[in-house]
C-alpha cells in the first residue's frame, strides 16, 4: 500500500498541532513541524534561528533585504525554497504529516496527500491561548489582536508564496472546527486518511 502525507494548516491557537500529534501517534508516522527547521539548517549552513525568524515573512522585507544584500534572493525565498524540497523528500520517502509551511500547495501534485485545515471559534482559541505554559496574563481583547495577528502573517505568508488562499474551504480536503473536540478532529482524519491510502 503507497504511503500517505497529511498536510495541516491551522489557525493560531486553534489546537491544530495537539491534533496533528494525534494523528500521529494513531497511525504510527512522523509528525514534522519544528523539525522541518532542523533538517532544513543542516542541509543548508543556515542557522536554525535564521530559517525560523524567516518563517511566516514574506520576501521584499528591508531587514531581510539588508542581510542578505548581494545575494540573488531574499532570506525569506531561500527558506520558502529550500523547506518546500525538504517537504518533497519527506513526501516521497515515508508516511508523514506536515504541520504549515504550504504544505498543501508544495505537494500540489501528488496524489497521496490528505489536506486539511484546523479552525475553531474566537472564544475557544483565547481560552486555549491563556492556557498555554508562559502565555502572558492579559485581556481578551489584546489576546483577540494577537491571534489576529498571527493570523494574518500566516495567510500573508501562504498567499504570497502559493497561488491559493489561506483557509479557503476549496483548497483542502478537510475543513475542521476544533469546537467538535480535538479527539473527534483527529478521528477524522485518521479515518479519512486510511480511506485515502485504501484507494491508492
Amino acid at each position: 500500500m503507497k504511503h500517505i502525507v497529511i498536510t495541516m494548516a491551522r489557525e493560531y491557537a486553534s489546537g491544530g498541532s495537539e491534533i496533528a500529534r494525534m494523528v500521529a501517534d494513531e497511525l504510527g508516522i512522523p509528525l514534522y513541524n519544528k523539525e522541518l527547521i532542523t533538517i532544513a539548517a543542516k542541509k543548508s549552513g543556515l542557522t536554525e534561528e535564521a530559517i525560523a525568524a524567516s518563517e511566516n515573512q514574506r520576501s521584499g522585507s528591508l531587514i531581510y533585504s539588508l542581510y542578505m544584500m548581494g545575494n540573488t534572493l531574499p532570506l525569506a525565498d531561500q527558506v520558502y525554497i529550500l523547506q518546500s524540497n525538504v517537504i518533497k523528500e519527506l513526501a516521497e520517502k515515508e508516511s508523514c504529516i506536515i504541520l504549515g509551511r504550504c504544505g498543501d500547495y508544495v505537494l500540489r501534485d501528488r496524489d497521496n496527500v490528505l489536506r486539511t485545515f484546523v479552525f475553531a471559534p474566537l472564544e475557544q482559541r483565547i481560552a486555549f491561548a491563556k492556557s498555554r505554559p508562559g502565555a502572558k496574563d492579559m485581556a481578551d481583547r489584546l489576546w483577540e489582536t494577537t491571534l489576529a495577528k498571527h493570523d494574518r502573517a500566516r495567510a500573508s505568508y501562504y498567499n504570497y508564496y502559493t497561488e491559493n488562499r489561506w483557509g479557503e474551504a476549496k483548497n483542502y480536503d478537510l475543513c475542521l472546527n476544533a469546537a467538535l473536540s480535538r479527539e473527534t478532529c483527529a478521528q477524522m482524519i485518521v479515518d479519512a486518511a486510511r480511506a485515502m491510502q485504501a484507494r491508492l
